[in-house]
C-alpha cells in the first residue's frame, strides 16, 4: 500500500465567532517530496527570496517575523500565487471539519457533549480512512505541537478512536489505514504543516457565512476539497456540524 501523509492546523473560537475547524491536505508521501515540496519552496523563493521562512498565515497578515517590512504588493502576490498552487494542482486534496459551538451549545449541554477535538478529529478520520481505502493506503496524521497537554489530548483521542471505531468506520478498518498522529515543532519547516496552516481561517468563515480576509484563497481551497470519490465534499471533505 502507497504511504500518505494528512497534515493539520486548527482554527480556534475568538472573540469574532465561536467556531472550532480542524482542517489541511491528504498527500502521498512520494508526491509530496517530489512535486509540492519544490513547489512551495519555489513559491517562498519567488515571494520572498528565501526557502527557509516558515509561511504563517497570521505572520504574512500582520507584516510580523520574517515577513517584517514585506509590502502590500508582496502579501497579494503571494495570496494569489498560493491560490493557483491549490487551484492548478491535483495531486493532494482538503479534508476539513468546522464546529459551530454556538449552534452546539443550544442542543447539548457543555457538561453532557464530548470534547470539541474529540468531535472533529473522529470525523477527520473517519473521512481519512474512507480516503485511504479509496486509495488502497496508510496514512500518517501531523500536526504542529503546542502544548504538552494539549498533544497528549490529541494523541490520546486518535488512539482511542482507533481502539474503538467511528460511527461508520469500524475499528479494524482504521487500525489498519492509520499508523500514526505525529507533532512537529514550527522551526523544523514543515512544507504540508506550513500549507495547512493557510486552511481552516478561509473555512471557518465559510461556514459562518463571514466574510473573507483580504487577498483569501478560499476558491483555491474550493478545488481541493475531497469529495469521498462520489462527488460528495460536503460530506467526505468539509464537513460543517451546526
Amino acid at each position: 500500500m502507497k504511504e500518505y501523509f494528512l497534515f493539520l492546523d486548527e482554527s480556534k473560537p475568538n472573540t469574532n465567532f465561536q467556531n472550532f475547524t480542524l482542517g489541511g491536505i491528504a498527500i502521498e508521501k512520494e508526491t509530496y517530496e517530489l512535486k509540492l515540496k519544490p513547489l512551495v519552496n519555489g513559491l517562498k523563493e519567488q515571494c520572498f527570496g528565501n526557502t527557509q521562512v516558515i509561511l504563517h498565515e497570521i505572520e504574512i497578515r500582520k507584516k510580523e517575523g520574517d515577513f517584517n517590512g514585506i509590502s502590500k504588493e508582496q502579501q497579494k502576490d503571494f495570496f494569489e500565487k498560493l491560490g493557483k498552487l491549490f487551484s492548478e494542482n491535483d495531486f493532494f486534496s482538503v479534508l476539513a471539519v468546522s464546529v459551530n459551538i454556538d449552534d452546539l451549545d443550544k442542543l447539548y449541554k457543555e457538561d453532557d457533549r464530548n470534547d470539541i477535538y474529540y468531535i472533529a478529529l473522529q470525523l477527520l478520520m473517519e473521512n481519512f480512512a474512507q480516503f485511504l481505502s479509496v486509495n488502497d493506503g496508510v496514512g500518517t496524521v501531523y500536526l504542529e505541537t503546542t502544548d504538552t497537554v494539549n498533544n497528549t489530548k490529541l494523541q490520546n483521542l486518535f488512539y482511542l478512536l482507533k481502539a474503538t471505531g467511528t460511527l461508520f468506520i469500524k475499528k479494524e478498518a482504521l487500525q489498519e489505514r492509520l499508523s500514526t498522529i505525529n507533532f512537529a515543532i514550527k522551526s523544523e519547516n514543515i512544507i504540508g504543516l506550513q500549507l495547512a496552516d493557510f486552511i481552516p481561517n478561509p473555512l471557518a468563515r465559510l461556514a459562518l457565512g463571514k466574510s473573507q480576509k483580504p487577498f483569501s484563497i478560499l476558491e483555491g481551497i474550493k478545488t481541493k476539497v475531497y469529495d469521498g470519490a462520489v462527488g460528495m465534499k460536503d460530506r467526505f471533505g468539509f464537513k460543517i456540524i451546526k
